[in-house]
């Protein structure tokens, strides 16, 4: 199957090529870019430009009520390098108070790339996280820390292991329904079980899903996406549950970004190129994120609404140049259809120079009668380290 060149068929399958894609471009959907009327930002954890370990990103939530606890990456670049740690914040939505505390999960030696929170059925939270081995980015298994007092505290590191033979280096999300928690993660061709399904991408290795009936004590391999989806070259991606099934997305080595509907054992059964169909989505949609809000679905992540033919995203320095402006967006999806409905351009819409950023990580407060959006992110300009941000919405104008 041709991964890049997808077209619409009546059983929600893609097949296809270059012809078909050409044929398509003179039908790619545009509608109208909103804006936020309401949109503040603030400033939740930055380090001097000369300081230790300047480079803060890749942030998680896990709103717990009144408290939303925010894990990041603190290093020295976006990836490989020098050892980096992952930090910790607390936010009180009540007062509005940030706690910074340092090491969250580290280890001498590697890279707390990014962290993933997991709330298991029986109370314990644990962030799982994507283990790098400096200088380089190659992954050391998924390791994370664990809570069983609600969050307060956080036991040392320790290994997720092996799956049915798997070791997986990357975890991406997670969905909690009963006694069931079901995990999106990725393995790669080095780390035990791991293979490359794409000859032009041979250390991708596979998306798959995993799953736990007893609050992590042990899991059990459930599809293999990657295959499933067509073999298509897939990294990040994220799921909701959709009815009785699930709904996807995916980021792409292929620059694409897609939905997929499946049944409740990841069976596809329609998906879509995104970025093939829609003018204002010009390459993939950066660390991807779906939720259900108010009985529609949403997503939220980096994106491209002008042209960037012909530019890649050129490492300098270990930091990622892109040569136009990367904008966060929130898109409101059909999960029948998985044609995108409307679109808000949340941050960047006067299109600086923001040359790292926008792995978007959503949750809600309600304040004198009217509900509000907070994103909580990662942005750097000109440049410079980034910082961890969050902004605020009203929920009524971008929804």
């Amino acid at each position: 199957m041709n991964s890049v060149g997808f077209t619409r068929l009546s059983n929600g399958l893609f097949f296809g090529g270059i012809a078909l894609l050409t044929a398509m471009s003179a039908s790619l959907q545009a509608m109208e870019e909103r804006k936020p009327v309401y949109r503040s930002e603030r400033v939740l954890a930055s380090v001097p430009v000369d300081g230790e370990n300047p480079y803060l990103a890749f942030p998680a939530v896990l709103d717990l009520g009144d408290e939303v606890l925010v894990s990041f990456k603190r290093g020295g670049f976006h990836g490989g390098g020098a050892p980096a740690s992952l930090d910790l914040l607390r936010l009180n939505k009540l007062s509005d108070a940030v706690a910074w505390k340092p090491g969250l999960a580290r280890a001498a030696d590697k890279i707390m790339q990014m962290g993933e929170w997991v709330h298991y059925p029986d109370g314990t939270i644990a962030n799982w996280v994507d283990v790098q081995r400096p200088p380089g980015t190659e992954r050391d298994g998924m390791q994370g820390v664990v809570s069983t007092d609600g969050g307060q505290t956080f036991g040392p590191l320790v290994r997720f292991g092996e799956v049915e033979g798997v070791e997986y280096g990357y975890p991406f999300g997670s969905v909690v329904e009963g006694d069931t928690t079901w995990m999106i993660v990725m393995s790669f061709s080095h780390l035990a079980g791991g293979y490359s399904v794409i000859e032009r991408y041979p250390h991708a290795g596979q998306v798959a899903i995993i799953r736990s009936d007893d609050s992590g004590g042990s899991w059990h391999f459930v599809r293999n996406l990657t295959q499933e989806f067509g073999d298509i070259p897939i990294n990040e991606s994220y799921f909701v549950r959709y009815e009785n099934g699930f709904l996807v997305v995916t980021r792409g080595y292929d620059q694409q970004a897609r939905l997929h509907r499946t049944d409740g054992m990841f069976k596809v059964r329609q998906q879509a190129n995104l970025t093939a169909e829609n003018t204002f989505i010009e390459r993939y949609v950066g660390r991807p994120r779906l939720f259900e809000r108010d009985g529609h679905f949403y997503l939220i992540g980096r994106n491209w609404t002008g042209t960037t033919a012909g530019a890649d995203d050129v490492v300098q320095d270990r930091q990622p140049r892109f040569p136009k402006a990367m904008k966060m967006c929130l898109f409101r999806v059909d999960p029948e259809s998985l044609v995108v409905e409307s679109y808000a351009v949340l941050d960047n819409a006067e299109a600086a120079n923001v040359t790292d950023g926008y792995y978007p990580a959503p949750y809600w407060v309600d304040r004198d009668g009217e509900t509000y959006l907070r994103v909580v992110d990662y942005k750097g300009t000109d440049r410079r380290p980034p910082e961890i941000v969050e902004f605020e919405f009203k929920w009524a104008e971008v929804r």
